[in-house]
This record gives structure tokens, sequence and C-alpha cells, in this order.
């Protein structure tokens, strides 16, 4: 099992210098890769005025990291690649894996926010499910061929490439046979550089949440990284994934290719990790609550009469601890992660220990405690020596 953080940086109100923001991803980082996390995740989100999210170009973020940084690998969860230009994409993914020596991990996204499709491409608006998807669709594929053939072509519903009737010119003499109609002298494959450090291309994760993302995700060389339904829930997603990799002649072992993302805090007691990140956890939940509190059900569980309604509105952390977080003592936290190693043996693990408006000291302490007390629990027979929030300022 692989363990990764989940960072998605917030300045509430935008009352800090945005560098103070970027120093405490990297101390993030690098306490992680000191501690034995195998991942670091980066989320992408854009026009928060709220200043909940933070942080709009991940791939940028990733370098910088992958710089101060040895070990750890980089992942992207995800980027929202509906939001960018298919090619451009594939380039700058293919550079950022040569500048992370090949740690790059590529997590895409469909993007949920109409705020943000509408402004960055009108074409994937988010409410619009039937032309997102095919926007998704279609740069998935291209990404994929782009990053993994010489040349390629792709003519589908949302983009034909290359662009439809461009021929040689002064400025672009492209006269090659491997590229060039005869006759015509159109432009029918094109490439991209630079090549990508790992082959084909960096490990491809899809954020899901429906079952036909789970299907497409299964049959598309995809793995898969869930979010926050409980563990009966996660079971059946998982059995999914894996009838529906089956399905295109892929037969994978229990588990192999899913991932979770688990909101996560360590303290002494249950009730000192509610009383310091409680608070934090639930506005958080709760901004996001648009989902429903359905994603919170387990399989055949209903809602008593009126209690989805009272739950839209708000959310309490009574009814989504035991089905969703990690919050207690290190024993605690033990068991839960356990659960999830050995009933769904999922083959990553993120956690999330920071929410909108909680300060980096209590982060940090959390950290420090699942580095020395939790995770050798975990990797028993490994040898690594716990992190310490002074180790990681010294590597600054």
């Amino acid at each position: 099992m692989k363990f990764g953080y989940f960072c998605n940086p917030w300045n509430i109100g935008h009352q800090r210098d945005y560098r103070d923001i970027l120093n405490e991803v990297r101390e993030l980082a690098r306490f992680c890769e000191q501690a034995g996390f195998d991942n670091f995740w980066l989320a992408e989100h854009h026009f928060s005025i709220w200043g909940r999210e933070m942080l709009p170009n991940p791939l940028i973020m990733a370098a910088d990291l992958a710089a101060r940084t040895e070990r750890i690998r980089i992942g992207l969860a995800a980027a929202i690649i509906t939001f960018w230009h298919p090619l451009r994409l594939a380039e700058d993914i293919a550079l950022l894996d040569q500048l992370c020596d090949g740690r790059l991990e590529l997590g895409v996204g469909r993007g949920n926010y109409g705020l943000e499709g509408l402004n960055l491409n009108a074409m994937a608006d988010p409410n619009n499910p039937a032309d997102n998807f095919g926007v998704f669709e279609d740069t998935i594929n291209i990404v994929k061929k782009a990053l993994s053939q010489p040349r390629f072509r792709h003519d589908g519903a949302k983009y034909t490439i290359p662009y439809p009737g461009f021929r040689t010119d002064q400025a672009h003499p492209v006269n090659h046979p491997d590229y060039v109609d005869p006759e015509t002298g159109e432009l029918k494959y094109i490439s991209t550089y630079p090549r990508p450090r790992q082959t084909p291309y960096p490990p491809l994760w899809q954020v899901v949440d429906s079952p036909s993302s789970i299907e497409f995700a299964a049959k598309n060389d995809l793995g898969i990284i869930m979010w926050r339904p409980p563990v009966e829930a996660l079971r059946e997603r998982c059995r999914l994934y894996r009838e529906s990799a089956r399905s295109v002649g892929v037969d994978l072992p229990v588990g192999a290719r899913t991932g979770i993302s688990r909101d996560v805090y360590i303290a002494s007691s249950r009730e000192e990790a509610r009383h310091i990140a409680g608070k934090w956890v639930m506005d958080a939940l709760n901004f996001s609550n648009w989902r429903g509190p359905r994603i919170f059900l387990r399989p055949g569980e209903t809602f008593e009469p009126g209690q989805e309604a009272a739950l839209k509105k708000e959310l309490p952390f009574e009814f989504v601890d035991e089905r969703s977080l990690i919050f207690g003592p290190p024993e605690y936290a033990v068991e839960k992660f356990e659960e999830l190693r050995d009933d769904l043996n999922l083959e990553q693990i993120n956690m999330k220990s920071g929410w909108p408006g909680m300060g980096q000291r209590d982060i940090l302490r959390s950290l420090e405690l699942f580095a020395e007390r939790v995770l050798p629990e975990l990797r028993r027979g490994e040898t690594a020596a716990p992190a310490t929030v002074e180790a990681a300022g010294a590597a600054a």
C-alpha cells in the first residue's frame, strides 16, 4: 500500500502573501518526503473569490517541488484536462515528467464547477455533462497518443488533430512523407516534444465519483482515485472497476490501480482530534456538500424521512465520522488504515490533514504523529527514520 498526501492550498479572504502559501506547500512536500510518504498530490482550481482553493496550475507547482525533492513522486489530483488544450497539455506533461526525472503521477478530472468550465473552455461546461465528457474523452486520448506515439493524428467529436487543411508554408515547411499527404500537401500527422521520461507515459489516474466514470477509467488504462465513500461502498466500486477492466480483457488483482482520499487527523485522542480539526474539516465538507449526502451512504442504506433534506443543509460531524473520517489517536488510525488495506487491498491511500483556515503547525503536528506512530506500524519490516518538523525546515 502506498501513502500519499493531498494538498489543496488556501488563502481565506486573500489576507496573506501568496509567497507564504507556496512556502507552506513546499514545507509539506519536504516533510512528506522525509516521513516516507510515496506521493504528494496537488489539486487544480480557479477563480476562488473566497480563497478556499488557490492553486490554478498544479503542473508549475509540481515542477517547483520536483526541484526541491529527490524521491517522493509528485501527483496531480487532478489536472482538470477539459480546461487545457490537449496538445499543450501533452507537451507540458512530458516536460514536467522530464523535470521530475520520471516521478510524475498524472491524475485527471473532468471538472465540477461551471464557473471554471465556462470561463476556461465553454464547450467543457460541467453543467452540460455530454459535452464535458466529449471534451474529456478526446483530450485523454490525444494526450495518450501524443505521449506514446512518435507521430499521430486524432479525429474526435471535439478535436481534430492536426488542424484540417493546414499545408506547408514558409514559417513551417513540413515537407516530410511521414507527415504530409503527397497529393494535397495537407498535414496529416503531428508530433509533440519532448517525450516523457516514463514509458509510454506517467501512471494515469482518474478522480471518479459516478459508476460511469469508474467504467470509463477501467476501460481506458486509468487507475481510479475515489473520495469519501465508506468502506462498504468502496468495496462495490472496486468490484465494478475490476469487472469493467475484465470486459476489455484486462484481469487486475484485487485492489490494483485503485486509490482513496481520506480526511485524516492524528492526535492523542478522538476528542482532541475533533477539537483541533473538526471545525475545519466540517467547514470543508459542507462547502462541497453540493454533491449531497448520498455519497456517504452504505450500500442499501436509506435516509429517514426528512433526513436527506436536513443533511443537505448541514452535515454533522457524527454523520461523516465513522463513514469517512480517520480522526483519532495513532492506534485508532492504524486500525482504520488496516481495514482499508485488508478489506480492499487498495493500492493508494491519499491523506488530507489540512482544510481551509487551519494553521500549518496543526497540520504538521498530525503528520508528525502519523510518521512516528502510524506509518511504522503499517510498514513493519521497513526501516525508515521518523521525520520531524525541524528536519523538514532544515532542508529548506
